[in-house]
């Protein structure tokens, strides 16, 4: 299978690299990713600057601009191949609940969503117990169970937290997107008018099948995200009055 790879923490992030490795033992790998760290970036595209694009090695593609540009650019200009897929990572940090919202790594892969398969973002929640190596080895397992479900498989962006724990057996739960409470206020840092955006909230819906509730109790959590941001349920009543 041939899939492009892609991040937020920019080409020579080491989640990326081991994720490259690792998965160029099955597949066909193209990496399009940026130049520096685009964390919570979001879906920016950068519609009104020039990007530049260095062509590092066969395949390899490192963009000067957000994690959308990489692949927004790799799949409709750069890549003549027919591209299966696209996965996003590995992440250096969580992306649960809310976080799907600003997050870069997930927006790299949202920009995957026209092609046959489903696009997968991978992160992990922190490396204390866990190595980015082995992170990447159930990466690539997770992988290979999502191409062989075709319930899964396609029309869905599945969102993948591994926690900070050494699995042994690739444990998962799939998932719905917790809630986090509000974030914390933004801060003056100087007296010249400088401000700091504030923490991420704590979580507040983390219950049972949550995302948050699945990394509590060192489970892989595999969310299905849809493209879809329309509230059906508020369009129907209103419809239907």
């Amino acid at each position: 299978m041939k899939i492009l790879l892609s991040n937020d923490d920019g080409y020579h992030a080491s989640g990326i690299q081991v994720l490259i490795k690792q998965l160029e033992k099955n597949h066909d790998i193209y990496v399009a990713a940026p130049s520096i760290n685009h964390s919570a970036g979001s879906s920016a595209l950068s519609v009104r600057k020039d990007i530049e694009v260095d062509n590092i090695k066969k395949n390899h593609y490192i963009i000067d601009g957000t994690p959308a540009d990489s692949v927004h650019i790799a799949l409709t200009c750069l890549i003549e191949d027919k591209i299966d897929m696209v996965v996003s990572g590995i992440n250096l940090g969580a992306n649960l609940g809310d976080d799907v919202i600003y997050s870069g790594t997930v927006a790299a892969a949202l920009e995957g969503r026209h092609l046959e398969m489903s696009p997968i973002a991978f992160s992990l929640v922190s490396q204390s117990n866990i190595s980015l190596e082995k992170a990447a080895f159930v990466s690539s397992e997770i992988i290979e169970k999502i191409i062989s479900n075709e319930d899964i498989s396609r029309k869905t962006l599945l969102n993948v937290n591994i926690p900070d724990f050494d699995i042994d057996n690739t444990l998962f739960d799939y998932t719905r997107l917790g809630k986090r409470g509000l974030p914390l206020p933004a801060v003056k840092v100087k007296d010249n008018s400088i401000y700091k955006i504030g923490a991420a909230g704590l979580p507040e819906d983390n219950g049972i099948g949550t995302d948050f509730y699945s990394i509590d109790n060192n489970k892989i959590s595999i969310t299905p995200i849809t493209f879809d941001l329309t509230n059906k349920n508020i369009l129907n009543i209103i419809l239907n009055k």
